[in-house]
């Protein structure tokens, strides 16, 4: 039973999600209408108080929320996406909130801050607007009116503005269905701060600056595996309990509950305290010294060559100043690409340290009270370790539960994650086309556009090996475990013969086959969920050193192609860097 302490805990944090509210209380409801664990992993089919579709089903991509999206941002905004979403909502009112939601027209102040208002008024709804103009004046326009203006540039700007546009569109379309209603609805159903929870680069970046948003990313992995935690034990020695029910821990993830005996503790209240010691480090801070300069670089590098070739910077006629600052606008969006990128990277590593946690626990030693609590109220906290033994059948079944819920932890931000990394490599490789026309076909262009993909190229596409390298290690990191589960079996398996040999009671040799019996089901699910069914994936392949290679091999060949192109074709540069045809 739940000690006064743990009874006396603080509310906990609001929750934002949309089906249902988790709450202790009705946790504990649920366990004491149980008779076993195991109905604990059965949360829909063993809960009386709610029906099957209280609780949050998996995330799938969702194609119909895709191309609206798409069609939203990449029409003008102000003028014809809200045009578009009259159309293709239902009724006005549905779309009115739309607007305002997704802002494609910002004049409510119920709906967002008055202060992202004016600057969608004042910055961004006038830089998409001449993005269009310029994109569409270099492409339709006579190219006398563009002579001092390498057209390709504006083009290059506005593919990655449309790379930007498609990962908010990838964001929507793995957004869950309630949450796409809500979107539809008025204040405060939906408002700004639920949009920056749900974005990868506010709330998912730092979830612990937004209370309850981890509470809430572990309940809707547990309702999509079918799983309550709280009702699941784990089995310990007596001292590590009572060193662990000192710790501070979310009031929705207490170490005791209806379900724990004495010598047990929830494996919720593992989960919960592991995943938050990972994910409240600042990650982003080791990055800054390299990510700023790479961010400036982009948009920096086609104005330095042409001012070293001594080229007018914006161009002379109006055209063509329109259509520089344009591409100055564009390159400045690539500072938002190399953040996605970077943000990727620091969420596989993120998930990587979580499992290995998790994974250390059931290696003896374990792992160090102090590497879970960071600030422990033991005093032993950094000798004292946590050991969860596997050669006990309640250990692995609780273990393996934690397991599964920590692999679809924050799973609408994982799939996201794995698609945006996919992006990035499309947008470099798309530069290297680009390159490749330029040079083979020898079309007009000034050598600053050679300097400017060659800056995408390197800064992007290193940022996003940097990103899949992390994949991979997150994605090997199964294999590893399920080697260590196999070990495992096979010790098990000769300990059982000796107790025979040396006729030991029987209930030991019963408890080694049920906990053998059970790590054999563990190494087929981790075989088959982690391995087969949903692995870590990059452009629909599993992580690993053949994607990688690959991808490598791509962009390595394609820029080898471009440079054979400008030996075999003898491109030359005149004084202002112009191609000579």
């Amino acid at each position: 039973m739940m000690t006064e302490k743990h009874k006396e805990q603080q509310n906990p944090p609001e929750s934002f999600l949309s089906l249902r509210k988790p709450s202790n209380e009705e946790d504990e409801r649920f366990i004491s209408g149980i008779s076993s664990s195991y109905e604990a992993a059965k949360l829909r089919s063993s809960s009386s108080s709610k029906g099957a579709d209280d609780y949050h089903s998996p995330v799938k991509f969702s194609w119909t929320a895709f191309w609206k999206t798409f069609i939203y941002e990449n029409l003008p905004p102000v003028f014809l996406s809200p045009l578009a979403a009259i159309f293709l909502e239902s009724s006005l009112i549905r779309a009115w909130h739309v607007i305002q939601n997704r802002g494609l027209c910002s004049v409510s102040t119920k709906h967002r801050p008055l202060v992202n208002i004016i600057l969608s008024w004042l910055v961004i709804y006038p830089a998409s607007w001449l993005l269009t103009i310029g994109f569409l004046l270099a492409v339709f326009s006579d190219g006398t009116m563009l002579v001092n203006i390498d057209k390709f540039q504006i083009i290059l700007a506005y593919l990655l503005l449309v790379m930007r546009r498609l990962i908010i569109s990838v964001k929507y379309a793995y957004f869950r269905e309630e949450d796409l209603d809500r979107l539809c609805l008025s204040a405060p159903n939906w408002d700004d701060d639920k949009t920056n929870r749900r974005l990868v680069g506010q709330g998912w970046l730092s979830p612990t600056q937004f209370p309850g948003l981890i509470e809430d990313e572990i309940t809707c992995s547990m309702d999509e595996n079918d799983i309550c935690l709280q009702g699941i034990p784990v089995e310990l020695d007596d001292d590590v309990v009572s060193a662990l029910l000192n710790e501070d821990s979310s009031p929705l993830f207490p170490a005791k509950t209806n379900a724990t005996k004495e010598n047990q503790v929830a494996s919720g209240f593992f989960l919960y305290n592991i995943i938050k010691s990972v994910y409240q480090r600042n990650f982003m801070s080791s990055f800054r010294l390299v990510i700023y300069p790479c961010m400036l670089a982009i948009p920096a590098t086609p104005f330095l060559v042409r001012a070293y070739y001594d080229v007018t910077l914006l161009g002379v006629t109006w055209a063509e100043q329109i259509v520089s600052i344009a591409s100055i606008l564009g390159f400045m969006l690539g500072f938002q690409m190399l953040f996605f990128g970077l943000i990727c990277a620091i969420d596989f590593e993120r998930r990587y340290q979580t499992a290995k946690k998790l994974g250390d626990l059931v290696k003896y030693p374990g792992i160090l009270v102090s590497s879970i609590f960071t600030k422990s109220k033991n005093a032993d906290a950094n000798t004292r370790h946590i050991f969860i033994d596997l050669q006990k059948r309640v250990n692995v079944f609780g273990w393996m539960n934690a397991r599964k819920v920590l692999r679809s932890f924050g799973e609408a931000f994982y799939l996201r994650i794995q698609a945006y990394t996919s992006i990035l490599i499309f947008y470099s490789l798309f530069c290297i086309a680009i390159l490749n026309l330029i040079v083979w076909t020898e079309m007009r262009h000034h050598i600053s556009t050679i300097y400017v993909i060659a800056a995408i190229i390197t800064i992007i596409s290193g940022i996003s090996l940097f990103a899949i390298y992390k994949a991979i290690k997150l994605q090997s990191l199964s294999a590893e475990h399920r080697d260590f589960i196999r070990n495992q079996l096979f010790i098990i398996e000769e300990e059982i013969w000796e107790v025979k040999l040396a006729n030991v009671e029987a209930e030991r040799v019963t408890d080694l086959q049920s906990a053998k019996a059970l790590l054999e089901q563990v190494d087929e699910l981790i075989n088959y969920r982690e391995l087969v069914y949903k692995p870590t994936s990059i452009l629909g392949y599993a992580a690993n050193n053949g994607i990688i290679g690959s991808i490598l091999g791509l962009i390595l060949t394609g820029c080898l192609v471009a440079i054979q192109g400008f030996v075999s074709t003898g491109i030359t540069y005149d004084a202002l860097g112009w191609f000579n045809f």
